[in-house]
């Protein structure tokens, strides 16, 4: 006696983007649009894209795929289906809670960082900036709340006046700022 089938839709068992391995090699995204959350497999990373250039544009950079890290870089520049993206921006809670965390090197393209993005590290204690276009307003709220009693914040010596000044106010008062 035969078995009933089950009825199979045409186009239903296919997945999402059939051509990923072969067009992104380093992104799980086919197509890149605004707006969309991509990750990135070989930095182990997801990205936020802002904008979008005939040769690249901007990004994000969200959270990492997981948290056991000990120290992380955030590039200036990432690769994503074969386009360059600048790398602007730290979203808020990139890492909070990351409690193995305890470096961080931030890219030279950053012009902002979110709130409590470092919060709850309580292992950070190295922190390098290597851009120069971070601006008072632009640190969010308590982004280094929470991190180590001893945390040192390496900067540029051109801007090393100006970010002393402001952050100690974004959440860790007692941040060493050198130069």
């Amino acid at each position: 006696k035969p078995t009933a089938r089950p009825t199979v839709t045409p186009g239903a068992n296919v997945a999402k983007n059939p051509t990923q391995s072969s067009a992104a090699p380093n992104t799980s995204a086919q197509k890149l649009r605004k707006g969309q959350l991509v990750k990135d497999t070989k930095t182990k990373v997801y990205y936020k894209i802002l904008s979008i250039t005939s040769s690249g544009g901007t990004v994000a950079y969200v959270k990492p795929v997981g948290k056991k890290s000990k120290s992380i870089t955030i590039a200036a520049s990432t690769v994503l289906d074969g386009h360059t993206f600048k790398v602007v921006a730290v979203s808020a809670k990139a890492y909070k809670g990351c409690s193995k965390l305890q470096k961080v090197t931030i890219g030279k393209n950053i012009t902002s960082i979110g709130k409590n993005a470092f919060a709850g590290c309580k292992k950070l204690k190295k922190i390098t900036i290597k851009s120069t276009k971070l601006k008072s307003g632009a640190i969010g709220k308590n982004a280094f709340k929470g991190t180590a009693k001893n945390l040192v914040v390496k900067v540029s010596k051109k801007q090393y006046k100006a970010y002393k000044k402001f952050l100690k106010k974004k959440g860790n008062k007692k941040v060493k700022i050198k130069k």
